[in-house]
């Protein structure tokens, strides 16, 4: 089993064009579960707590609400005849949750799919801190991938992962990568850099140590609210580090990956950038539906809705103002982006890292000096290793993942 690119916070889905039309918003395909609204831990750069409204939820997702969702996640499926539909259990920390109650949720999944024919993926994103051995034997009943967040060797995950004491969380991490792991479950790696690090520390430690061949690695969370330092002298050795001594063996890391698709001229699906829609639905611990997680680090109130699975159906979410100013943000970019040489490829960045007060979404990102270095420089280290097919006039991409 192998759950590795779950978006969790933020997946940049299939392009709604292709089924309503242009400027349509889509059929829902995918939801976020949050199944807690507190964490066993608190992690220096989370997003999730820079909104007090996350305070007013639930801690965990209620009885009623789960009933209700149930409830209409069948009739969504039903009205729209879905073969698929993806859900992510996320938090604050999902395994909060009680075991008792994620069983049963998952056997309604499963009377859900048992009766529309749809298939329901399923995966879960966590700290990893609270796996146990009842955990992992309910992730393989139910077939549920399993994403785990781990920052680097010890020194580096214990600065920024830390329990409310201050103190780190690796060894516990490991431990629970361990116990999913001899199930054989292969799961998921989610890294948050901190630019003030080794990115080759991190590659070593990863691939080395850990053994992970497929993963991710992303720039802190941060909006023109923020101050946060530059990324592109992280990524850039990043992304020299792999491409001279890993890219051959196999290994991938999405965010570059993505970047070299966006250069190369295809679409560029990752969490961090690349042209395409937001259309990531969050179902609350109380019920309501609300946009794309991440955004609530611009503020107190920045996703909240008063759209309800006890009163609406999941579709109604498109009608909100605030998710309909997100996905619509999501096509239409600045006129600075516009004018860029990697619009293209970098999409503006991440919806979250380009919002200011004075001008809402309307923004490049709050890295945008740091993303124009980072692609000018891989665009220098791959282009001369394309070669032309003259039959298509199309460039050879395959060189670019063997260098």
């Amino acid at each position: 089993m192998t759950f590795v690119d779950v978006p969790p916070d933020r997946r940049r889905q299939h392009d709604p064009s292709a089924q309503q039309g242009a400027g349509e918003a889509p059929v829902f395909t995918f939801l976020l579960v949050k199944l807690a609204s507190r964490c066993n831990i608190a992690c220096t750069y989370c997003y999730w707590f820079r909104d007090a409204d996350v305070y007013k939820k639930p801690a965990v997702f209620t009885v009623e609400a789960e009933s209700a969702f149930c409830e209409k996640l069948e009739q969504h499926i039903n009205e729209f005849q879905l073969e698929n539909f993806m859900v992510v259990f996320h938090g604050g920390e999902p395994l909060l949750f009680p075991k008792r109650r994620f069983v049963k949720l998952q056997e309604s999944l499963a009377g859900i799919e048992e009766r529309t024919g749809c298939v329901i993926d399923r995966g879960v994103c966590t700290n990893g801190i609270l796996i146990d051995d009842e955990w992992v034997e309910i992730f393989c009943k139910y077939d549920i991938g399993v994403s785990i967040s781990i920052d680097g060797p010890p020194d580096i995950h214990d600065a920024q992962r830390v329990d409310f004491k201050g103190q780190g969380t690796h060894a516990d991490v490991i431990a629970g990568l361990k116990r999913v792991r001899a199930a054989g479950i292969e799961p998921g790696l989610i890294t948050v850099c901190n630019p003030a690090t080794d990115p080759e520390r991190i590659l070593s430690y990863i691939v080395d140590e850990l053994g992970f061949e497929r993963f991710d690695i992303l720039p802190p969370d941060a909006s023109h609210l923020d101050k946060p330092p530059p990324i592109d002298a992280y990524f850039i050795k990043l992304f020299d580090v792999w491409y001279d001594r890993y890219a051959a063996r196999g290994v991938r890391i999405s965010t570059l990956d993505a970047m070299i698709q966006g250069l190369m001229g295809d679409a560029a699906v990752s969490d961090t950038i690349g042209l395409g829609p937001i259309e990531t639905v969050t179902l609350m611990s109380d019920g309501t539906l609300e946009p794309l997680d991440v955004l609530r680090i611009v503020g107190d109130g920045s996703t909240r809705t008063d759209v309800s699975v006890f009163r609406d159906s999941l579709q109604d979410i498109q009608k909100d103002f605030r998710w309909r100013a997100a996905y619509d943000a999501s096509l239409r970019l600045c006129d600075t982006c516009k004018q860029c040489e990697f619009m293209d490829a970098c999409g503006g960045g991440h919806l979250a890292q380009r919002w200011s007060a004075e001008r809402g979404f309307d923004n490049p990102s709050v890295y945008c000096a740091s993303w124009m270095n980072i692609f000018n420089h891989i665009w220098k280290r791959i282009s001369p290793t394309l070669v032309l097919d003259f039959n298509t006039g199309a460039a050879d991409k395959s060189s670019t993942a063997a260098p």
